[in-house]
């Protein structure tokens, strides 16, 4: 085997390393309104956690928290294509100290890192916004509603890891 073939191989094993690394990630992070669904359900029915605040009227909080989340999940794949284009991962500067000195894969890997968890934020909005209002409104319904949502957001919305990174290294390597 040749030392190109080895570095080769050596660079698809970090790749493939972190990218399911970052999809368990993904998937944590997006499962994580389901258990605070639960919890909330748990707390209102067993706890008997009273609401915190009328913000709106039950029923116009769902309404409204329901069309944020089914927007989300209309607007989840065009927004992948947007936030991890191969081109504006790898426009987008570092705060990482090790990015001043990583070249090649590894400034590719440290980018497509950076792009994932900032297209995650972004997915992870509406839940959190609709977990403050179940827990001000003590809403169980909306709160494991959101639980559900977020699964499936998670799998309509969940980018391919190392595609991102082997396309991000592509666009680096590419001249300016």
């Amino acid at each position: 085997m040749s030392n190109q073939t080895r570095s080769d191989q050596a660079v698809s094993d970090q790749t493939r390393a972190l990218a399911r690394r970052l999809t368990l990630v993904w998937f944590a992070v997006l499962a994580a309104p389901l258990l605070v669904g639960i919890a909330i359900a748990l707390l209102v029915i067993y706890g008997h956690f009273q609401p915190l605040a009328q913000l709106a009227p039950v029923d116009t909080a769902r309404m409204v928290a329901v069309g944020a989340m089914g927007l989300m999940l209309v607007v989840a794949r065009p927004l992948r294509k947007v936030l991890l284009a191969p081109e504006t991962v790898a426009a987008r500067p570092l705060k990482d100290p090790r990015a001043k000195s990583a070249e090649g894969q590894e400034l590719a890997m440290l980018k497509a890192q950076a792009g994932a968890f900032s297209f995650l934020g972004v997915m992870d909005l509406v839940s959190v916004l609709a977990i403050v209002l179940s827990l001000a409104h003590a809403d169980v319904v909306l709160a494991l509603i959101n639980g559900i949502f977020s699964l499936i957001l998670a799998l309509v919305a969940k980018p391919d890891f190392a595609a991102v990174i082997d396309n991000v290294a592509a666009e680096l390597r590419r001249p300016s």
